[in-house]
């Protein structure tokens, strides 16, 4: 198998607009971005909504009132299931010349 060193592309060929490192800087800036800002309109009174599902009375925890609470939830349990799933590959990962040896 080939080494890969962060491109798909062979060797001569043209990258593409979204291979450019600027453009991936840039893609990931603007998400962060985006990402903080949305967990900080949480903390505004005028953003925030009641849902029928999730008031006071129906919490079965205090920290779901917490404004944000959803964001960092979901950011901790997709942290989780990455660094899970890194390590569940080392178990059921095949070598690299799996194929190679069946021919």
């Amino acid at each position: 198998m080939t080494e890969h060193h962060g491109s798909s592309h062979a060797p001569g060929e043209k990258q593409g607009w979204a291979d450019q490192p600027w453009f991936r800087t840039l893609f990931l800036s603007v998400l962060v971005i985006a990402c903080i800002a949305a967990a900080a309109l949480s903390f505004i009174p005028e953003f925030q909504k009641e849902h029928p599902h999730f008031t006071s009375e129906n919490a079965p925890f205090q920290t779901e009132e917490f404004p944000g609470f959803f964001a960092l939830y979901g950011f901790i349990m997709f942290s989780l299931i990455v660094l899970v799933g890194q390590h569940l590959r080392k178990l059921v990962a095949r070598k690299e010349t799996y194929y190679d040896e069946r021919e």
